[in-house]
């Protein structure tokens, strides 16, 4: 999320050309096309095995970079986890990061703010079930959210609940085949 006068004021302008029809249709683009990029772009690196016995662990590590423009306030790394696992999920990241899950996703975050140019990261860890068979496919990475400036403190459920925050995902399909 930017803290630059510039994004505000690109704000203010796209508030401004929704509230006076007489700005002209070409302001209005020029500031449109700037609004629909993200705040902050992720180049997202994730590791796992290629091969796990049933009934295995996966070990999955997310690593992403934050290519700018902005520094990233609102920002969740994790995804959909694989169909067949059991038991506790572990995780490991920088001292800080904290992780919630539910029956589909799995998504962790710190108490800081992303630079640009920095890096952050988490390491997943999850147990297959003895009678899991096939590929197990994960779909990870990082989740990013343009939050308007003073409303980078909300929690995920917030910001979905208030809506109308223009999200951005960084990541990809894991897939691990299961074999034995």
């Amino acid at each position: 999320m930017p803290k630059s006068i510039t994004k505000a004021a690109a704000f203010t302008l796209i508030a401004g050309a929704l509230i006076l029809p007489a700005v002209p249709a070409s302001a209005t683009t020029a500031v449109k096309a700037s609004a629909d990029e993200p705040y902050s772009v992720m180049k997202t690196t994730i590791t796992a095995p290629k091969t796990v016995k049933r009934g295995g662990k996966i070990s999955y590590r997310i690593k992403v970079l934050n290519t700018g423009p902005h520094q990233a306030d609102a920002y969740w790394l994790g995804g959909k986890l694989p169909k067949g696992i059991t038991g506790k999920i572990y995780y490991g990241g920088p001292k800080g990061t904290k992780c919630e899950t539910d029956t589909v996703e799995f998504w962790c975050w710190g108490p800081w703010e992303l630079e640009k140019g920095d890096v952050d990261w988490i390491g997943i860890e999850v147990t297959l079930k003895k009678n899991t068979k096939g590929v197990a496919t994960a779909e990870l990475g990082a989740l990013v959210y343009d939050v308007p400036i003073g409303m980078e403190n909300l929690d995920k459920e917030e910001i979905d609940r208030i809506g109308g925050f223009k999200r951005w995902f960084y990541g990809k399909k894991v897939k691990t085949k299961i074999t034995g």
